[in-house]
């Protein structure tokens, strides 16, 4: 499949890396001039990871209003798609599904009642987890993975190290999200394509929460170089609250793929913000951001922009940091990320 490994040389477009570091350098700046202590944001008196903080200092600047010609409102059929697979990333933390195998969770009967798990898997070195499900009245075959359960030490403890991603030259990815990835791939790998086999019609969706997004655009590009039946037609790619895998190359490669990869950031979240640009990483994939338009936040009214580009620019959740927050990184669309509820 040489075909499919191609890197890209030089993409229609590149994105400017300092982005985010110039974003960064103004909110600070707002922040200071009014009243806050720089202090708090780059020392260690308040918990931060790799600059961006865990919670949110009571003055943070608002979010700015979003003007970019790049940026559009969602449709209420783009919510609801979303919500979909929001859903159903919650669902690998609930433990009678995996790894017990039992679909009859809340968000199971709610977001895909007739589904059919076909396997779970688990690995005891890199905590991945997740199922291969089939929806026979959604024609559709799912790949999910969980995130960690240990969700707030697992950023903490965030490791922002490269190495190359094998299949492509040039492209680099991080480090222990391949290696979580890869002690699993034996597990559903030929599931998937064994019910591809079965049900040549149906879709392949791949999804995953935190971590786990991570190992689903991972999956997602792995069954696409291996098995030429996974194409832009039939395969797509739904991350929520997903952190930065590569580098610049592997986000032009994935975009090269053509295969639709959608990932939902909620308000501040900061795990969509880790490893930073400043380390060489971007996403690749279409943003639909829950943005808050009140600074007010328990009073906050939210609205869902999408910035259509399929690189990450400044536009949408970039522009709030270095003020994020772990807090937002657990509830999607009304839906609990992390615990099984």
């Amino acid at each position: 499949m040489l075909g499919r490994v191609k890197p890209v040389r030089s993409p229609d477009f590149e994105v400017n890396l300092n982005s985010e570091a110039d974003t960064i350098e103004k909110n600070v700046k707002w922040f200071v001039e009014h009243g806050g202590n720089a202090r708090n944001i780059t020392k260690r008196e308040v918990e931060t990871v790799a600059g961006m903080t865990m919670e949110l200092p009571a003055n943070a600047p608002p979010a700015p209003t979003t003007s970019s010609s790049v940026v559009v409102k969602a449709s209420t059929a783009r919510i609801n798609e979303l919500k979909q697979y929001a859903g159903l990333a919650a669902i690998p933390y609930c433990r009678g599904v995996v790894p017990l195998g039992n679909w009859n969770c809340k968000n199971c009967l709610k977001y895909v009642p007739d589904g059919k798990l076909i396997v779970t898997f688990s690995s005891l070195l890199t905590d991945t987890n997740g199922f291969v499900l089939r929806s026979d009245a959604q024609k559709t075959i799912y790949l999910v993975f969980r995130g960690t359960n240990s969700i707030r030490s697992a950023i903490t403890d965030l490791v922002l190290t490269q190495m190359n991603y094998p299949p492509v030259n040039g492209a680099k990815v991080h480090t222990g999200f391949y290696a979580s990835f890869k002690e699993v791939l034996s597990s559903y790998f030929p599931v998937v394509q064994a019910q591809l086999t079965a049900y040549p019609s149906y879709k392949v969706v791949i999804s995953g929460h935190s971590l786990g997004g991570a190992q689903a655009l991972l999956a997602g590009m792995d069954l696409y170089q291996r098995d030429k039946r996974f194409t832009s037609k039939n395969l797509s790619i739904y991350t929520v609250g997903c952190p930065r895998v590569g580098n610049p190359s592997f986000a032009y490669y994935v975009d090269s793929t053509g295969i639709p990869f959608s990932r939902s950031v909620n308000d501040r979240d900061i795990v969509p913000h880790l490893p930073p640009q400043a380390f060489g990483f971007l996403h690749p994939g279409v943003e639909s951001w829950i943005r808050s338009s009140s600074n007010v936040r328990k009073y906050r009214l939210t609205h869902y922009c999408v910035c259509t580009s399929n690189i990450e620019t400044g536009s949408c959740s970039n522009s709030i940091v270095p003020f994020t927050s772990f807090t937002d990184h657990l509830s999607y669309f009304g839906i609990n990320e992390g615990l099984c509820l």
